[in-house]
């Protein structure tokens, strides 16, 4: 796998080496691209599993680790984010079920009047827009775990670095 993101990994994995790479996959987006919905295996995490949109689990967010793919499904990963919005790549120190078990958390917003909303930061458009809204906390909240978030738009590669 050779693309401008792992060059960012290795980069950044010579001073913290336990960074690792993972890609946060739109579901709904994956099946419309490969006419076959994403399915659970060693190394795919539903991150709505256990959660009330359980049932939408093949169309939700999934945490993927790139290591546990062979490279014609690495590469796979590489066209899927050229040809649509639907791939986000995480650097992050945490491992796979760690990562999902925090973005679990993020995944719903409390909306000003009290009533709760889906956050759906797996979204590269939705999130180029949350990027700009959020306040300084929020942006902490939903960014600071993770070291770099890296996503295509209008044809550029943007990333959100830990202080976004």
């Amino acid at each position: 796998m050779n693309f401008d993101v792992l060059q960012r990994l290795q980069s950044l994995q010579t001073q913290r080496p336990y960074l690792f790479l993972y890609a946060l996959v739109d579901g709904a987006q994956y099946q419309t691209e490969f006419n076959q919905p994403l399915a659970p295996r060693p190394g795919h995490i539903a991150l709505f599993d256990g959660t009330p949109d359980a049932p939408l689990a093949h169309a939700g967010p999934w945490l993927i680790d790139p290591q546990q793919l062979d490279e014609s499904e690495r590469a796979e990963l590489i066209h899927f984010e050229q040809a649509t919005p639907g791939i986000i790549w995480l650097i992050a120190l945490a491992d796979l079920h760690g990562l999902a078990d925090l973005l679990r958390l993020r995944m719903d917003a409390r909306l000003p009047d009290g009533r709760k909303a889906l956050l759906r930061f797996w979204d590269p458009r939705v999130l180029t827009g949350l990027v700009n809204i959020l306040q300084p906390a929020q942006r902490e909240t939903l960014f600071g775990e993770i070291e770099e978030w890296h996503f295509m738009h209008q044809g550029q590669r943007v990333w959100i670095g830990r202080h976004a």
